[in-house]
């Protein structure tokens, strides 16, 4: 192994020890504000004290729009942020300052309710650090794409104390490439961050679902089951996408003020919590209550879901800083729920066993959503420590995963991010410059600048070696060397993952 290899691991430590001790903190404030929540989301009060809550939610509020507006990199889940990082497309110039809105305005709106999840924040404030480590360790171009992932993973991975999904959502999501070291990098810092977490959060409710098989039902039964809940979820799913970017582009066009638009969803954000406590914010502490709760009316159950699909993505088109992670999981818990109770109704499962469908659903309806559905098994069998679950979420998810290819569901996070990408830029001709560095067994290293043959509109801008340009003269790469491509920047998503496979970065 190269020193080189040895120091960039190193940095991944102590990137995912950074990330660890801010976002479990970030973590731990989350599950203290839902006691406030329970507290201020109180009938014994007197009739004046609910205006003068709203009001005081209000204003923060404005203040986390302010916070947006100054720090726009830091709205939203953060997610397609670090994609773009990594690309090149988006730079953090700011990563301190950043990483202190990101983690305030992720705690105030969250925390007072907004149908937002944690994890989003979390990744990108490992990113944040990633940064400000990199900085420090004086990583290169190609080392600081690297601790970006780790930095991505251990956020994740502090969220749901769920290092080995975290490391594989890199590969399938963030990076869509396969690589040892990105392997390593994302998995090294992902396990430093989750082991900070488990000491914090000992204790895991997911192990007291129920999730027996159901004996009672054979095995055509099962598999006409696991089709109509694979359909049910891939139907939410693809309704899931389509409000989120149609609310995101309505509340963007509105014309009412700002602040008009941020008490409305305050005063919605009230109300269900005054009804509703644990279904705001994230859900989690609603999911749980459900999950070990016989008795609940369908109908009910189906309001329940509806309001927080729309609510999570009213929340989500305000642009607060905030995931969508764990409200999609809260919603596939509910609807596996509510199917198990309709199988229940007509006396085919017995009603110890509804946690079975629960499980499956939230795995199945991320993978709906996300695209990325060896993420949504991991992730799930992490967090519930449910590993007899592995063949039926498996199956469920690959079902759901098919059906949703066939109906076009897009992933969530492309279509994020292409919302953060400038206007018409695809009809652009601008040109951007990327830099990549050469590393051994590359398809580039020993060809001269003769018989180096790149993709349609790329050209090598300068080759930087030993901190000098040797690029006015004929040269052959090394291993080692930086070579600057300039590209159209319409073209950087396509071509970057190929350009970065051709140098073995």
């Amino acid at each position: 192994m190269k020193f080189s290899h040895v120091k960039l691991y190193l940095l991944c430590i102590v990137v995912g020890g950074m990330t660890g001790l801010i976002t479990v903190p970030f973590r731990y404030l989350l599950v203290k504000s839902s006691d406030l929540r329970d507290i201020l989301f109180s009938s014994s009060y007197s009739w004046w004290f609910h205006p003068v809550i709203i009001t005081i939610m209000w204003i923060i509020g404005i203040a986390i729009w302010y916070l947006v507006k100054k720090y726009p990199i830091i709205s939203g889940s953060g997610i397609p942020q670090i994609e773009g990082a990594i690309f090149g497309r988006f730079q953090f110039i700011h990563p301190l300052k950043a990483l202190i809105a990101k983690f305030i305005g992720g705690v105030a709106g969250i925390g007072m309710g907004f149908s937002l999840g944690r994890e989003g924040p979390s990744v990108q404030m490992g990113g944040f650090i990633a940064k400000l480590i990199g900085k420090w360790g004086k990583a290169n171009i190609s080392e600081q794409r690297y601790l970006y992932t780790g930095g991505a993973s251990a956020g994740l991975s502090s969220a749901f104390t769920a290092p080995l999904a975290s490391t594989i959502f890199i590969i399938e999501e963030v990076e869509k490439f396969d690589s040892v070291k990105i392997a390593i990098s994302s998995l090294l810092a992902a396990i430093i961050s989750g082991w900070i977490a488990s000491q914090i959060f000992t204790i895991n409710s997911y192990t007291l679902i129920n999730t027996a098989y159901p004996d009672e039902m054979n095995i055509g039964e099962i598999a006409i089951a696991f089709i109509l809940f694979s359909t049910l979820l891939t139907i939410i799913g693809k309704t899931f996408n389509y409000l989120l970017l149609r609310f995101q582009k309505q509340y963007r066009g509105s014309r009412i003020p700002v602040s008009i638009r941020i008490l409305g969803i305050i005063i919605v954000t009230y109300i269900l919590g005054y009804f509703f406590s644990g279904l705001v914010a994230g859900g989690e502490k609603f999911l749980l209550k459900e999950a070990n709760a016989i008795h609940t009316e369908m109908g009910i159950l189906v309001i329940l879901i509806i309001i927080k699909l729309l609510f999570t993505t009213l929340c989500y088109a305000t642009g607060f800083p905030g995931g969508i992670f764990l409200p999609l999981l809260v919603i596939g818990g509910l609807t596996g729920k509510l199917f198990a109770l309709l199988l229940i109704r007509i006396e085919i499962l017995s009603p110890e066993h509804f946690g079975f469908f629960m499980l499956i659903g939230m795995s199945a309806l991320f993978a709906a959503v996300v695209r990325s559905p060896i993420t949504g098994i991991i992730l799930i069998l992490e967090m519930t420590q449910k590993f007899n679950m592995l063949i039926p979420i498996t199956v469920v998810v690959g079902i759901t995963y098919f059906i949703s290819e066939i109906w076009k569901v897009k992933p969530i996070y492309d279509q994020l991010y292409k919302n953060l990408l400038p206007a018409n830029y695809s009809q652009s001709d601008e040109r951007i410059t990327i830099p990549f560095e050469i590393n051994t067994e590359s398809y580039l290293a020993g060809r001269t600048n003769k018989t180096i043959n790149l993709p349609y509109g790329c050209h090598i801008e300068n080759v930087i070696r030993n901190n000098e340009c040797i690029s006015n003269k004929n040269y052959s790469l090394k291993p080692g060397d930086q070579i600057n491509i300039s590209l159209y920047s319409k073209d950087l998503e396509k071509l970057y993952r190929s350009l970065r496979n051709i140098t073995n970065e």
